[in-house]
């Protein structure tokens, strides 16, 4: 399923899988895809894309819900037009960061979701205020999972099967 949808006041196309093509209309840091299992991916995130200021360039982003929830549900919500904004409340937009080094121990990640805190909702400040808050204020932020230590990026996931040492 792919449809065009407002949530939060912010337009974007909901994507319930991963069959998207690259071209030169998206606007893209890292495709998962390209290092993720479509399977993993369904699991842990949604593709969305936005329109961006030029006229028909979009930007490719991953819908990460911050609280264990079964996606599959909002997609069935999406799909029958009976979501709301609430099923995407505690959902951000996210992008794809591939080898996502620790400066303190020099551990490798080769898969990670983090925020933009700049780009997460250029349309909607208002929105994205309310979405950086409340990932700060939950301490939603993962750390290095040798160290501890903070990353540069504000990350949210850290693919588990995708650890260098």
């Amino acid at each position: 399923m792919i449809k065009l949808i407002k949530a939060e006041k912010t337009e974007f196309i909901y994507w319930d899988n991963f069959e998207y093509k690259i071209n030169d209309n998206i606007l893209v840091s890292e495709d998962a895809t390209r290092y993720i299992s479509s399977n993993e991916l369904l699991n842990v995130c949604r593709p969305i894309f936005t329109k961006y200021y030029k006229k028909n360039v979009f930007m490719l982003d991953y819908l990460f819900w911050i609280d264990n929830i079964d996606i599959q549900c909002i997609d069935f919500k999406v799909e029958n037009n009976t979501f709301r904004d609430i099923d995407f409340e505690r959902s951000i937009k996210t992008y794809f960061l591939n080898n996502l080094k620790c400066f303190n121990c020099g551990k490798t990640y080769k898969g990670a979701l983090s925020v933009d805190p700049v780009l997460v909702y250029p349309n909607n400040f208002e929105l994205k205020e309310k979405k950086i808050k409340m990932i700060n204020d939950e301490n939603k932020i993962v750390t290095c999972q040798k160290c501890g230590n903070s990353f540069t990026s504000k990350v949210l996931y850290i693919f588990p099967d995708l650890v260098i040492d």
